[in-house]
Order: structure tokens, then C-alpha cells, then sequence
């Protein structure tokens, strides 16, 4: 199949915003050029539009840690040594964040990356002429629904956030944009998400496989809805991804759905090209391998290649633990090292499981953002929250998933609390090391609880990860810091 990737391999930078010596709110990379692509024509919209999908590329690990490696998912590899582990690292480990972690700098920097590159397509592709009208209108679907992608993680991070729905070109511009509510923020992107399903086509030929559909932005606004406590409002859109014309589905087993890219159960994908040369490659499986070339080569055989892998992202016996051993999920997610007493218990995660030909930075492994798994769980949710209670239509969609997972289907004898709890479980055994966890703790209520009552230092004020402290050292104006940070 022909990915997104392929089509980037083509000069295809997107120049954003310079910088003049500041940050700015970081809406653009310090060392981008200044404004000189031109829109002219459908092709430069094209490029342009690939280039936003490029920006979604960026910062998988950080993602993967922040959501992850900050809940009772993840844990280090054991020769990594939990107090030896790098100062950014420890903070999320111990839940000592400070406001210049790495990581939450870097997620802050690469999703106003992405937005500034959608600013433009929206505000430039205005000025080109279209023979394809509705070509003309996807693309600016696709911009708003990556700019909503954007905006969403943002929010969920940082709470209030500057907020820009035009391409700056000033600095001054930047200066004085202010933290947004998170309420307005919600609406934002809750309009981009329905203006995006009014342009979005139901799907894509193989050429364009991979770009945001009209089934993605109503997938990932029925997930706004339910985060905004909108529950109503996200039911109509989960039934409505379940019938035709939409044509999703479970694959009929498991590792089904990462065994190729773009499945039938795949909703919204970010695209990779394996190949350091192309620059294109997904280094998650670098990320989650053993640290250690001896049990690398132990357990991924000849495979295995190159330097050590991260080991910084290994799966919790806690987690290991919570599926059964019929549990075909099990199997597959984990490479489980035993044979050795000083590395025992050592869970690393295969989902991203694709060894590159050479080097460890350039796997062709998709991320799945949006998967059908993950709307048949949502819609038990919102049908529960809903009702105040399961309804038949709930249990159905839960069961679903785990029949699929060859586990029994679950008794019919739950409360609206009992089956809450149930689905923050459920999401969590089929959703694991996709990016889900610490956002599904906050929305359902349990970050501060769960974390808590399994030892982790939590504080309430930990629902906020810290701005970023270049941000509100160059803004102080407008940019204040979350309460419990300095």
C-alpha cells in the first residue's frame, strides 16, 4: 500500500514562521526558515496539507511518555536503574515535573508546530484557484481536523492554552495571545471537528490511504464530547460509525490489527516509512526494546540490530498481570524476558514490533491514533453515562472486544459505576501503549485515585502537566504558570 510517507519524500518542508532571536510561543521552530512556499496552486495545497500530517509525525516518544510512562502502564527496564534514569525521566517517573521537562517542552513545540501548519493551509488555500471544488474543501477538511488533533492533546495537557486560528506572521501576533479557557478551547476544536465532517471523504483510494476521513472527525469529536462531559452528543455520532455507509470493523483477531498498516479497523492512522534515509521512520521500536543488547538478541533473535533500544518504556507486571492468561492480547503485546534472575519480570511491549532493515530509527510501524475497538468502547460509555446505567446496546459493544480478545463476555448484573469502573479496565488491556492511558484516567475521573492508591506521588494539581517555562518566561503578560508549578 502506498502511504503519506512516500508522497513526503518529495521537497516538502512547510516554512513556518521565523523566529526573530525569541520564542514566541514556540507556534514555530526557531530554526525554520522564513515564509517563502508559495500557494499557487492545488499541488502546493497538497504539499502543503502533507506537511501538517509530517508535523503529526514528530514526537511519538514524547507522546508515548507522557501518556504512558506517567501511569501504572509503564516502567523502566531494570538495568536502566529507576534513580539513574535522566532527570526528565525521574520527574515522570516520581511525578516531580518541573516546568522544563523535556518532554512536555518538546509536545508543546511540535503541536504548535503542526497548528501553525495548518494556520496556513486554511488561511492560504483561500487564494488558489480549484478546477475540483470538493478536492479544494478536503483539504482544508484535513487542515481543521489536524489542528483539532492538535488542539485536543494541548488542552488535555495543559489545560487553558494560547489558541490561533490564523497563520501568524508577526511576532507581536504571538505576544498577545493569551491562555484560552479550556471550555472555549473545547469549542474550538469541537468546530473545526464539525466543519471537518461536512468535507471529509467517507474514504480514500489506495493512492491517499492514511489521510483523515470524515469517519476520523467524527470519531475524535464523539472523544471531545465525551472529555467536554457531552455524552449526548457523542452517542448519535459512535451509533452512527457502526452502520453504513461506514464500513469499519474488528479484525477477526488481535495482532490482525497490527500485522499490516491501514486495516479495516483502523479509523486515523500517522503514517511511517521505514529507511533512516527517508527520514520518514518510526523509532518507537527502538523506544520500547530491551536497553540491553544481550537480552535484545535473546529475545528478538537475529533481528535484532544495531545499538541498544531505549528499555525506558517497558510494560508493569501490574499491567501483565491484569490479563488472564486466555487473553489473546496478552501473547501478543508483550515479549516477556524470564531466563535470566537479574532481568526477571522484564515485559517489553511489541506493538511497535517492526525491526528496521538497519538501524533502530527507521520502522515502518503506523501509530494508530483511532481504531474501531476504541469506538465500540466509547460507545458503551457514552450510552452509560447517557442512561446513568448499561443497556443491553452497552454490553453488546463491550463484549465485542472482548470475545475478540477470546475472554467471556461479562455479566449482565453491573451498576452505572461498576461498569464505568469496567470500562476504564477494558480500555486499558485493549488499548495499552496506543497513547490512551493518562488521558483515560483524567476523563473518567481516576488519574489522582488510581495512580495514588498504587503508590505513585500524585497530587491533585498533577491533572496539569507545567507550561512550559521558556513559555511564560517570554509571555509573562499572558502566559501563566498552572497552579502547583514554579
Amino acid at each position: 500500500m502506498q502511504k503519506i510517507a512516500t508522497l513526503l519524500l518529495v521537497l516538502l518542508v512547510v516554512i513556518l514562521p521565523a523566529g526573530c532571536g525569541k520564542e514566541f510561543l514556540e507556534l514555530a521552530p526557531l530554526d525554520q526558515g522564513s515564509v517563502n512556499l508559495s500557494f499557487k496552486n492545488p499541488e502546493d495545497a497538497n504539499r502543503a496539507v502533507l506537511g501538517i500530517y509530517d508535523a503529526a509525525q514528530q514526537g511519538m516518544t514524547d507522546l508515548a511518555l507522557l501518556t504512558e510512562r506517567t501511569t501504572d502502564n509503564a516502567t523502566s527496564q531494570a538495568s536502566v536503574g529507576l534513580n539513574n534514569a535522566g532527570g526528565n525521566i525521574r520527574e515522570l517517573i516520581f511525578y516531580q515535573f518541573t516546568s522544563e521537562n523535556a518532554y512536555m517542552r518538546n509536545a508543546w513545540n511540535n503541536h504548535y508546530a503542526g497548528i501553525a501548519a495548518a494556520n496556513q493551509v486554511v488561511d492560504r488555500i483561500e487564494g488558489i484557484s480549484f478546477a475540483n471544488e470538493t478536492l479544494k474543501a478536503q483539504y482544508i477538511g484535513e487542515a481543521k481536523f489536524l489542528r483539532a488533533y492538535f488542539y485536543f492533546n494541548l488542552v488535555r495537557f495543559f489545560g487553558a492554552i494560547p489558541v490561533s486560528l490564523a497563520e501568524i506572521k508577526d511576532p507581536a501576533q504571538a505576544f498577545a495571545l493569551p491562555r484560552t479557557p479550556e471550555a472555549e478551547v473545547y469549542e474550538v476544536i469541537s468546530q473545526d471537528l464539525a466543519d471537518a465532517i461536512t468535507k471529509l471523504p467517507l474514504a480514500h483510494n489506495a493512492t491517499h490511504l492514511g489521510r483523515a476521513t470524515q469517519g476520523a472527525a467524527k470519531a475524535l469529536l464523539a472523544k471531545v464530547y465525551l472529555t467536554g462531559k457531552k455524552p449526548a452528543l457523542a452517542l448519535p455520532l459512535l451509533r452512527e460509525l457502526t452502520t453504513a455507509p461506514y464500513t469499519y470493523r474488528l479484525m477477526a483477531n488481535y495482532p490482525d490489527v497490527f500485522s499490516a498498516d491501514n486495516t479495516p479497523e483502523s479509523i486515523f492512522e500517522i503514517q511511517f516509512l521505514s529507511g533512516l534515509t527517508t527520514q520518514e521512520g518510526n523509532s518507537l521500536v527502538t523506544f520500547f526494546m530491551s536497553n540491553d543488547a544481550t537480552v535484545g538478541r535473546d529475545i528478538y533473535g537475529a533481528g535484532y540490530v544495531g545499538a541498544n533500544g531505549g528499555g525506558l518504556v517497558v510494560a508493569t507486571n501490574d499491567l501483565y498481570n491484569n490479563y488472564t492468561a486466555a487473553d489473546a492480547r496478552r501473547s501478543f503485546n508483550f515479549l516477556v524476558y524470564r531466563s535470566n534472575a537479574e532481568r526477571a519480570n522484564l515485559n517489553l511491549v511489541r506493538k511497535y514490533h517492526r525491526l528496521p532493515a538497519t538501524g533502530l530509527g527507521g520502522s515502518d510501524d503506523n501509530v494508530i491514533i483511532l481504531r474501531y475497538a476504541d469506538v465500540l468502547l466509547m460507545l458503551a460509555e457514552a450510552i452509560n453515562e447517557t442512561n446513568q446505567g448499561p443497556t443491553p446496546e452497552a454490553y453488546e459493544a463491550v463484549d465485542k472486544v472482548r470475545l475478540r480478545a477470546k475472554i467471556p463476555a461479562l455479566a449482565r448484573d453491573l451498576t452505572y459505576e461498576s461498569f464505568k469502573t469496567q470500562l476504564l479496565e477494558e480500555r486499558r488491556l485493549e488499548l495499552a501503549f496506543e497513547f490512551h492511558r493518562w488521558f483515560d484516567l483524567k476523563r473518567f475521573g481516576k488519574l489522582v485515585e488510581v495512580l495514588k492508591a498504587k503508590g505513585y506521588p500524585i497530587q491533585p494539581f498533577h491533572t496539569l502537566f507545567p507550561v512550559p517555562r521558556s513559555q511564560v518566561d517570554i509571555n509573562p503578560a499572558n502566559i501563566t504558570q498552572n497552579p502547583g508549578y514554579n
